[in-house]
């Protein structure tokens, strides 16, 4: 089977089903679309040019997939053991969460330093963190600072850059496409990456809009599982 067959198909598949179909072909159970290593432009992160993002802190989900980095977010207080684990498991670029609505100020500072030394590739902050700590952090680290944006507002969005941010995440949902192009008219030369979305379309059309890097969201074990048992029922003529 050819890989471009896969995504030919006119049945709705989502993109992650689609992925894991594709077990036979590469190395990985779940690779990356080939559009995104041909299509984007990449973000340089130390010296390394990174295409695709793999959004998880699951292990099984890295060890299984084949993308350029990972995106450690989680919705909890940044941990120097996650931080570590991860870039040490992992054996690819990982850029850490160290801030956002609930964490912030000088514990902040403290995972920004942390995850440095740990080895990250680069750090990540929410749509609440506020610029006086971008500032504080940018003045204590080297690595690039990476700030979630979920809209183009150019205030918004100048001033994060003058606090000292290199590289914009945009995760707008469905305006997530529209907000990337109007960021790209703004400032033309700002590095922007974003979340893909659910299918190849909406990863082309980000490109298309200016994205040098995609952020794909894997699907659950539990979902994984659910495929799994499918096609063992399927198989073995259960029910």
């Amino acid at each position: 089977m050819q890989i471009s067959s896969i995504w030919g198909s006119k049945k709705k598949i989502s993109l992650w089903d689609r992925l894991f179909r594709r077990s036979n072909i590469g190395s990985k159970e779940l690779g990356t679309p080939e559009i995104i290593e041909k299509n984007c432009k990449g973000l340089v992160l130390g010296n390394v040019n990174l295409k695709s993002f793999l959004f998880s802190t699951d292990m099984a989900l890295i060890e299984n997939n084949d993308a350029d980095a990972i995106l450690a977010v989680y919705p909890f207080p940044p941990s120097p053991k996650i931080i570590k684990t991860l870039i040490d498991f992992s054996g690819k670029p990982v850029v850490c969460g160290v801030g956002g609505g609930k964490t912030k100020g000088k514990k902040s500072l403290e995972m920004a330093i942390y995850a440095e030394e740990a080895g990250a590739a680069g750090i990540i902050v929410n749509v609440p963190f506020e610029n006086k700590d971008v500032k504080k952090i940018r003045e204590k680290v080297s690595i690039p600072i990476i700030s979630t944006v979920i809209a183009s507002d150019y205030n918004f969005l100048k001033s994060r850059i003058d606090a000292g941010v290199n590289v914009f995440h945009v995760s707008g949902g469905e305006h997530t496409n529209k907000i990337v192009k109007e960021i790209a008219d703004k400032f033309p030369d700002f590095p922007v990456m974003a979340t893909g979305g659910k299918s190849l379309e909406n990863i082309e059309e980000s490109i298309n809009a200016g994205s040098r890097a995609i952020v794909l969201s894997p699907p659950s074990n539990k979902d994984l599982f659910k495929t799994v048992m499918e096609k063992y029922r399927d198989t073995f003529g259960i029910f």
